[in-house]
């Protein structure tokens, strides 16, 4: 009886040292930018404690990984959605940069970044973006495409709701509502092609190599 406690406080122990490490693994120290997955938690940690404004830097690096890191971009698209500019021209310029990161997560396949368009572009009052105008057909399309995901049901994500398929319906007309319906039919996947950083050691010996022959010296032989 007394092992099988024993045993029990060293799993304990065990399983709580496992937790703080991996919740300091990136608080002790900078995170490298060819660590995108490490990053991400990063972001996601400066968000929850400090707001989107002070977790975008990191997520915009994440998210031009590209292939692979479509939940980057989604979450960056959607806290840009949230962000306020010093002046209305950057809260503009923010909300751009949203709909640019929503459409990448989106058409790579993202559920979260299709619903998401779907409900921004609606037009329904509860869903308003301030500085996003509305785009019923594209919202319709979207709410489509998202419905046929298969990842949908996967993550356990709810249909469109009824307050976006409601103004859709009594906005669009029905030769808008079937031009959309059909542009979801013939919907394909395109993602971002997947970044790969070059290895330090041979930009650094690229860059030298440039520089002597600037300044008109021979390349090093090597013995």
């Amino acid at each position: 009886m007394l092992i099988r406690i024993v045993a029990l406080l060293l799993l304990t122990v065990s399983a709580a040292c496992s937790s703080r490490s991996s919740q300091n693994q990136f608080a002790s120290g900078p995170v490298g930018v060819d660590q995108p997955s490490l990053l991400l938690s990063k972001a996601r940690d400066q968000q929850a404690k400090e707001g989107c404004a002070k977790a975008a830097p990191a997520y915009r690096i994440v998210s031009s990984y590209g292939e692979g890191y479509e939940i980057a971009q989604y979450e960056l698209g959607a806290c840009l959605l949230e962000m306020a500019g010093e002046s209305d021209a950057e809260t503009v310029l923010f909300r751009e940069e949203a709909l640019f990161w929503l459409n990448r997560a989106a058409y790579a396949g993202n559920p979260r970044a299709q619903l998401k368009l779907a409900e921004v572009l609606s037009g329904a009052s509860a869903y308003a973006v301030a500085h996003i105008s509305p785009e019923p057909q594209r919202a319709m399309m979207w709410s489509a495409v998202y419905e046929a995901n298969g990842a949908r049901e996967t993550y356990g994500l709810k249909s469109v709701g009824s307050l976006v398929m409601t103004h859709l319906q009594s906005t669009l007309s029905a030769d808008a509502a079937d031009a959309a319906k059909a542009e979801a039919a013939g919907f394909r996947k395109i993602a971002m092609s997947e970044f790969s950083p070059p290895a330090r050691g041979r930009a650094e010996g690229r860059g030298q190599s440039q520089q002597r022959g600037q300044r008109g010296e021979r390349p090093r032989r090597r013995r």
